[in-house]
């Protein structure tokens, strides 16, 4: 998401201090890229079967579990209590660990927890739930379901009467004694989901009090984040994240073919997007992030308004200017489904054709992407593949200058998708590429494309939304599904 710029400049800024990883990276739980690809062919993410949910959220549970060393880790279900700090969130945004381990999700999920603790006689899988529990019991296929306020009673028991219930009580309450032996007599680890989008200056989740109330009755209890556990597991994409990538990605495509070629000369940048997004919701996605359309005049558009940190959501990204026959359009969008998003920009040119500058610009970024996409592969590093864009772009006439960002970015459950990106690329991994060329006072070009690692390459998801010059030239004289809509629109 080219407006994005902020939030991927400060991780650029952060970056430059990081020193590219040449080795491999082991991980920590058992994870099958080929085993989770074809799987992922197979899959009916309309109509997947019970069955073969319950087996894939198992799966990643049993990952996390392999993960945890010590303690245990406890994922509360939450809800959206703050406007995200730099970027795009989704009402569900720090809600998706809960959802990514159990599936549950809407009413069903609110006032919910996952109690995970690996033991050597056995891993606990617990689910609290305020929902009802047999309900909750065949859908994730979790044996261990219990009513919500069974929590603090399990958690009271394990964390206060230390001792007694690690070593005398441990027949009456299993689950409290598994936790006291877990912790031992020293330090309790407890990995807890923090807030991953969270502003000091804001009324606080209500899931901090109860973290500060696990410390005061429990001064031996040591809170750590679970992110540091759960974003390797969410980094490298499983059966079902890969086969609602590719479904978002689909529908991105069919959203793109009927919003661009509807876009013509008169028409706002508010329109364009509305007809994107009407055909995301039509086909039962939702958005990922909000889409973008802008106008880029021959002459450039106008310096942007400073958006203070915190307010980017209450900003427009698609406005009221109209488009010209000499403009380039701009999208930068993203269906959602089941929660995974896309993230596609595209340059299209309102008139049918590019002009001389348009086409050099266009020609240029669309070099630049296709090589950095060429080049993703195992082993190779976030840095490897900026420093080859950038590298190009400056050969290419110093356009680097005009590069404010870096190359892309993990996705997801996001469509900024928890990602490491100080260690080489591995099967499994999910990015979204960017290039961009915006030299002051003209138009700007600017791609972004949804790339798999594979064992030995790259599968590029989005080939098939027209980025070629012939093709989305193609594209803009397309006639839309929504013209006659249009049209009658227009006569009025």
């Amino acid at each position: 998401m080219n407006i994005k710029s902020v939030f991927c400049f400060a991780v650029f800024t952060v970056l430059l201090a990081v020193p590219a990883v040449a080795q491999s990276v082991q991980q920590p739980f058992d994870y099958d890229f080929t085993e989770e690809y074809e799987q992922s062919l197979r899959l009916d993410v309309d109509n997947p079967g019970t069955e073969t949910m319950q087996e894939i959220f198992a799966r990643r549970r049993a990952r996390v579990l392999q993960s945890i060393t010590d303690g245990a880790m406890l994922i509360f279900s939450v809800e959206w209590v703050q406007p995200r700090r730099l970027e795009f969130q989704v009402p569900d945004s720090d809600n998706h660990d809960f959802v990514f381990l159990t599936g549950v999700d809407g009413l069903a999920s609110l006032e919910s927890a996952l109690l995970l603790l690996p033991t050597p006689e056995k891993n606990w899988e617990v689910l609290y739930t305020s929902s009802d529990v047999e309900t909750v019991r065949q859908q994730t296929g979790i044996e261990d379901v219990r009513p919500y306020a069974e929590l603090e009673k399990d958690f009271s028991v394990a964390m206060t009467d230390f001792r007694d219930w690690r070593i005398t009580q441990i027949r009456r309450w299993p689950l409290p004694a598994a936790l006291s032996k877990s912790w031992g007599s020293t330090n309790k680890v407890l990995h807890v989901n923090y807030p991953r989008f969270f502003r000091l200056g804001l009324p606080e989740p209500s899931r901090l009090a109860l973290f500060e109330r696990f410390k005061r009755f429990s001064p031996e209890m040591e809170l750590r984040d679970a992110a540091d556990i759960m974003d390797p597991v969410r980094m490298l994409q499983d059966a079902w994240g890969l086969a609602n990538l590719r479904r978002a990605a689909e529908i991105t495509e069919e959203g793109i073919l009927e919003g661009l070629s509807a876009a013509r000369p008169g028409m706002s940048e508010t329109e364009v997007m509305e007809t994107v997004d009407y055909v995301y919701r039509y086909r039962g996605a939702t958005l990922g992030f909000p889409t973008s359309v802008r106008r880029h005049p021959p002459e450039g558009r106008p310096p942007a308004p400073h958006i203070p940190e915190g307010f980017i959501q209450y900003v427009a990204r698609s406005g009221t200017d109209t488009f010209t026959p000499a403009d380039l359009l701009h999208i930068d969008t993203g269906a959602a489904f089941n929660h995974y998003s896309a993230d596609v920009q595209r340059t299209l040119p309102i008139g049918g054709t590019f002009d001389e500058q348009q086409r050099h610009l266009y020609e240029v970024t669309l070099s630049v992407q296709k090589a950095v996409i060429e080049s993703v592969r195992p082993g190779v590093t976030w840095w490897d593949l900026h420093n080859l864009a950038n590298d190009m772009l400056r050969e290419a006439g110093g356009y680097d200058e005009y590069w404010t960002y870096g190359i892309g970015h993990f996705i997801g459950m996001e469509v900024h998708d928890e990602g490491d990106y100080t260690q080489p690329l591995q099967p499994g991994m999910v990015l979204a590429i960017e290039q961009g060329v915006a030299p002051p006072n003209g138009p700007r070009a600017a791609l972004e494309d949804d790339v798999l690692v594979t064992e030995d390459g790259y599968e590029w998801i989005t080939r098939s939304i027209p980025i070629e010059v012939d093709e989305v030239e193609a594209l803009a004289r397309r006639t839309s599904s929504f013209q006659p809509f249009v049209t009658k629109r227009e006569r009025r």
